[in-house]
């Protein structure tokens, strides 16, 4: 794929990004299209579009580009839908754990079941007979507000949810109503999904109940994007712990495009970037992950502090991500290579956990083991298998009835970092906790 090559120690990834991009919309030639397919544009060797670009029909002001503007002016609410519209697209959607009551936004407050109805995408083409190298996901999207309204939103492509997509989602604040094109870039693991030429995505806050409505103009699917960049800038920062120490071998990424890690002083840089809201993501084993979003504009140079907070995994941290987002990603659980057993250093995690069961005794779980991608796909099938069993295994014998757990192994299927860094690889080792 495309990597910013004046970045230093930077190693081709797809990692998720927010950004107004430079591409030119020279390849959407018609907007009003509810459905474009080309072949070999200027950004990539295969791109899709449903939803016609329209700004969810209000238009665009003059001069602005969608594809390498600012945000929209904010717009009024709600609006008349267009049957033509394909579905998912061009209308205001709340998630399906909301059920009217608590705080809510105007979205919520001025529609109604089942017309705001979480709604999949459904994107399909030609079944793709070259090597996908890369893809990127770009959404129009509006009035996205998980900070202030406490919401926290899935994003699945084919029903398999993708959580390194869901941080960028889960980080916008859209105050408005307001839209901006969204960029997701999807990790190696994933990309297969894009092969047999038709996919489903679907946008859902199933857990929080959250009144937190969204819309989504258009997606458009890069497949071996070009990296055709105009304007650019300098991101570039530090990362520190909560006493202000510098942290090494942090993994930093930017963009959906790049990745580098923070050197001895805790220091990274980002040259030649492209402009527009850029979300700096940082991310190493037992550190809770930080997040800070800038707004680039061309030639500036931006920096960015990143503070990373020791993850406490106490049964009620693990209670409270269950509750709002209903999985957990647990880093205190050690195994050694290619061993199944845990540790004598899981102790405490694993007695958090069996102290969240006690206390939660109407709680069931499914115990996930994933791995790295080192070794073989079959290895780490049986390996992610064989450890999500001990854990039950253990639990079980600390008096949790088996009746509430559950095993799966993912091996190496489901990452939430590259796997082109022992940081990510690191990131990748881990056991999930999901609600049953």
């Amino acid at each position: 794929m495309y990597v910013l090559k004046t970045i230093q120690k930077v190693v081709p990834v797809a990692i998720v990004g927010i950004l107004l991009t430079s591409y030119c919309a020279s390849a959407q030639t018609n907007f009003s299209k509810h459905y474009q397919y080309t072949t070999n544009s200027n950004q990539a060797d295969i791109e899709i579009r449903v939803g016609d670009i329209d700004n969810l029909g209000f238009g665009w002001s003059e001069g602005f580009d969608p594809f390498c503007g600012k945000n929209t002016k904010k717009h009024k609410y709600p609006w008349d839908i267009d049957p033509k519209d394909p579905p998912g697209t061009d209308k205001i959607i709340l998630g399906s754990g909301y059920k009217g009551k608590g705080r809510s936004d105007g979205y919520a407050a001025r529609t109604k079941r089942p017309d705001n109805a979480p709604t999949p995408i459904t994107i399909e083409y030609d079944k793709v007979n070259i090597p996908i190298k890369n893809v990127i996901i770009q959404l129009f999207a509006d009035d996205f507000q998980a900070p202030v309204w406490g919401s926290s939103f899935q994003f699945s492509v084919d029903g398999k949810r993708l959580p390194y997509v869901e941080k960028v989602l889960n980080s916008l604040k859209q105050t408005g109503p307001i839209g901006k094109l969204v960029n997701l870039g999807i990790l190696p693991e994933d990309i297969a999904l894009f092969a047999d030429g038709k996919v489903e995505i679907l946008i859902d806050d199933p857990l929080t109940g959250a009144g937190d409505g969204f819309a989504i103009d258009f997606v458009n699917v890069l497949i071996n994007p070009k990296g055709n960049y105009e304007c650019t800038g300098t991101v570039y920062g530090v990362v520190l712990d909560e006493q202000r120490n510098p942290v090494q071998n942090v993994s930093v990424n930017t963009n959906a495009l790049a990745e580098t890690l923070s050197d001895a002083e805790g220091k990274f840089n980002f040259q030649d970037i492209p402009v527009g809201l850029i979300s700096v993501n940082g991310n190493k084993s037992g550190y809770e992950s930080a997040n800070v979003v800038v707004e680039l504009n061309k030639d500036d140079k931006k920096r960015v502090e990143l503070i990373l907070k020791q993850k406490k995994e106490s049964g009620e941290f693990m209670k409270e991500q269950l509750d709002k987002k209903g999985s957990v990603d647990l880093y205190g659980i050690y195994f050694d290579t290619n061993k199944d057993a845990p540790k004598p250093e899981s102790k405490a995690t694993l007695e958090a956990l069996t102290n969240l069961l006690n206390e939660n005794p109407e709680l069931s779980l499914t115990i996930v083991g994933h791995t790295d991608a080192d070794g073989t796909e079959s290895a780490n099938q049986d390996l992610s298998n064989r450890r999500a069993k001990s854990i039950i295994k253990l639990l079980i014998a600390k008096g949790i009835d088996a009746a509430r757990l559950k095993a799966e192994g993912k091996g190496e299927k489901a990452p939430v970092a590259s796997n082109k860094t022992e940081t990510g690889k690191a990131l990748n080792r881990r056991v999930e906790i999901k609600k049953n």
